[in-house]
């Protein structure tokens, strides 16, 4: 008899989709049977089709039932508990967290790993004090990066660093690959020329991304690089503030805003250099999909950013245009030879690291994964 699974997440926003399809590849179908349930949003056919574990439910939790003490929300979840009798519970973000730690106490779960994206998800006192109640020996607690995990261990109470661990987002190669475009298809897409030496970013228009100093720095180099583009695929609360910007520099040509773009990361080919420009960062997944596309990469040096980089591509300090703009001219001056040997290095680093069979190993390696075999 298959034992059973519940991966848990707050919504089916795209990036999450991909992570809780991440967990799922944990579990060999001829011995577990998983189920990803969505805490909110109405049953979705797209999301449904994405999602690749074996059920997937739409719990449709209202925004009253997951505020304040959220009962509704647990006691669905301990009646679907109670039904199914999960051997491990995998939760993504605090509330879900917090209603499986509720449910844990009504009902036996032989494990239950709560993950957290962000930083400073535990800083609030109220989390703390529940988070010093509830925590048993059969609840982990993961962080998304060291630096996710480090800041946890900071704020949590009572809980021994050994249950406050991580564990790296990853990303299913196999899938993300065939789906990239090809540099000659991305770039008619994207209206490019075969000629520029295109400097990409993806990610929200947003202040923690901090485009303002990447286009400055490209504002920099642009009389030196003649054929240098940038190109920002997102959008966000400051598209029209960095439109600005652009503008004051005479760069309306020069930098393209391509909005939105679904599946955006498809179009990663079209670049010849990936630049992530953000001031905070608790992992940096985009990274991933660049390494997936063999791109050289530029990136600040924080919070989980270095862990992601390796030892490949150019890490520079936030807000620094200066140091961005010597990175990115000196990304330009390669020749297409060399910047695709410093592609590949990235490529090889994410395999060893970041792949599917890397979380595998490191997942079950876990003492907790380790006991439920014993």
């Amino acid at each position: 008899m298959r034992k059973n699974i519940l991966i848990l997440g707050h919504n089916d926003a795209t990036q999450f989709i991909d992570i809780y399809n991440q967990y799922t590849r944990l579990f060999d179908k001829d011995q577990y049977e998983v189920t990803v349930a969505y805490l909110t949003g109405e049953p979705n056919e797209a999301t449904r089709q994405r999602t690749i574990a074996e059920n997937v439910l739409f719990l449709n939790t209202s925004k009253n039932d997951i505020r304040t003490l959220k009962i509704p929300a647990i006691r669905r979840l301990l009646s679907l508990s109670r039904q199914k009798n999960f051997e491990i519970v995998i939760c993504h973000r605090y509330k879900p967290s917090y209603i499986m730690l509720w449910v844990a106490q009504f009902h036996s779960i032989p494990a239950v790993v709560c993950v957290m994206h962000e930083l400073g998800t535990m800083a609030s006192l109220g989390r703390q004090l529940l988070i010093a109640a509830l925590g048993r020996k059969n609840i982990l607690f993961a962080g998304v990066s060291n630096a996710v995990r480090d800041d946890m261990r900071k704020n949590l109470w009572g809980i021994p660093k050994a249950r406050v661990t991580t564990l790296y987002n990853m990303i299913d190669v196999e899938l993300t690959e065939p789906q990239l475009l090809s540099r000659d298809d991305a770039r008619r897409a994207l209206h490019l020329s075969p000629n520029d030496i295109v400097f990409g970013n993806v990610a929200r228009l947003a202040p923690n991304k901090d485009q303002e100093s990447l286009i400055k720095a490209f504002s920099q180099i642009k009389p030196y690089c003649p054929k240098a583009k940038l190109l920002i695929i997102g959008e966000g609360e400051l598209k029209s503030h960095l439109q600005a910007q652009v503008h004051s520099y005479g760069l309306n040509n020069d930098v393209i805003f391509t909005g939105f773009l679904p599946c955006g990361f498809r179009y990663m080919k079209a670049f010849d250099c990936f630049v992530l420009s953000s001031v905070q960062e608790a992992f940096g997944r985009v990274l991933l999909e660049a390494m997936v596309a063999k791109l050289p990469i530029i990136a600040t040096r924080v919070h989980g950013i270095p862990e992601v980089m390796g030892e490949t591509g150019l890490l520079i300090q936030p807000r620094d245009h200066s140091a961005m703009a010597s990175a990115m001219k000196k990304i330009y001056t390669l020749s297409d030879e060399e910047r695709g040997q410093v592609g590949e290095k990235a490529y090889q680093h994410m395999i060893a690291h970041f792949s599917i069979p890397a979380f595998k190993k490191q997942f079950w390696q876990l003492p907790l994964m380790q006991s439920l075999k014993e």
